[in-house]
């Protein structure tokens, strides 16, 4: 697994936003990744929507398209470890975004994101790229 994709890049894929749509042409299916979690977020998304049905449709397209990546123990240890030493620096993150970047961490793989509280570099060792960004390296 190369990358990882948060919800909000996941978003962009669903909405054809062009630099999106070209960064996932360039890497292969079988590199790219979503968390169970990201997931959760985009289906509670679509459920509130006014095209729901729509939404839903779309996102279950996407999801067949890549792979989804589940919550491991090797992800739930580096959950405690992270969540322990940002918070003794004072750092609070949400569960949801620490899980999805262990879950990237867990796999020596890139977060896509455009978090900026994923972005700003205070999680040790986790590799980030923002598909969003006129900035970004692609």
């Amino acid at each position: 697994m190369k990358y990882v994709l948060d919800a909000n890049i996941a978003i962009g894929a669903l909405n054809r936003i062009e630099a999106v749509q070209q960064a996932l042409s360039d890497v292969p299916a079988p590199e790219v990744g979503v968390p169970i979690l990201a997931l959760a977020e985009l289906y509670f998304g679509a459920y509130k929507s006014v095209r729901r049905d729509e939404n839903l449709a779309r996102l279950r397209a996407l999801a067949a398209s890549l792979t989804v990546l589940p919550v491991t123990d090797t992800v739930v240890d580096l959950y405690g470890q992270t969540r322990a030493a940002l918070e003794r620096r004072g750092l609070v993150k949400t569960d949801f975004d620490l899980v999805i970047a262990c879950t990237a961490l867990s796999l020596n793989a890139t977060l896509v994101t455009n978090d900026q509280s994923l972005l700003d570099g205070s999680i040790p060792n986790l590799q980030t790229e923002n598909w969003l960004s006129d900035t970004n390296p692609r």
